[in-house]
């Protein structure tokens, strides 16, 4: 896959419809600190290495497997955009997550769980104890981690505006909301620039506890 063509796919998919959440990424490492990330269930979406200098990308798609083998035109895309000065770290794991991952457990500072379900139940064991859990509940994927005695909720991140915001409420709040909140479809609107992507979705922090 040429440049032009890792580019375009990117930009269509995530960048000319506001889908790439820089600022949640921005957010999230401002936050927390997360040196190292794992996203399974990542299909073509970078931006978290324009924040992060170290993300292990998984994914079972013949589309993320062919977009990942231009490693070196990934890397000129991220280094153009990276907010960081050392040199960006990219591994892509063409792999179903919820089989075992040729990758360290305990090893990794943040786990991505967005629009794929049984991310965290699958692979907390790779998140250091300490270590975050970011996800938007798709398929109940956050409801179903307070099941488990080794995570806690710390707070939520909504959009308001231009920007994301954390929200940390007490435990019963936080709680309340994960309970009531369902997952909303893409909301996508029409623009002056064309259709665009809304972020409505509430992201629930939790934190591996050991």
């Amino acid at each position: 896959m040429k440049q032009i063509g890792i580019t375009d796919s990117y930009n269509r998919f995530y960048s000319a419809l506001n889908f790439d959440r820089a600022g949640l990424f921005e957010l999230i490492k401002d936050e927390y600190g997360c040196g190292t990330v794992l996203y399974p269930g990542c299909s073509i979406h970078i931006t978290p290495s324009f924040y992060f200098q170290h993300v292990v990308y998984v994914d079972i798609s013949e589309t993320a497997k062919e977009f990942f083998q231009d490693n070196q035109n990934i890397l000129s895309i991220v280094d153009s955009n990276k907010k960081y000065k050392q040199s960006a770290y990219i591994q892509f794991i063409h792999n179903d997550y919820t089989k075992e991952l040729p990758v360290r457990e305990n090893n990794y500072d943040l786990l991505l769980s967005i629009y794929a379900g049984g991310i965290t139940k699958s692979c907390k064991k790779y998140i250091k104890p300490g270590g975050i859990i970011v996800s938007n509940n798709h398929h109940n994927d956050a409801q179903e981690a307070m099941e488990d005695s080794s995570l806690t909720l710390k707070a939520l991140i909504r959009r308001k505006g231009r920007k994301y915001q954390i929200e940390e409420k007490t435990e019963e709040m936080l709680l309340r909301t994960l309970k009531a909140h369902t997952i909303p479809l893409k909301n996508m609107r029409s623009s002056s620039y064309g259709m665009e992507y809304v972020d409505n979705e509430c992201y629930f922090v939790l934190r591996k506890i050991y």
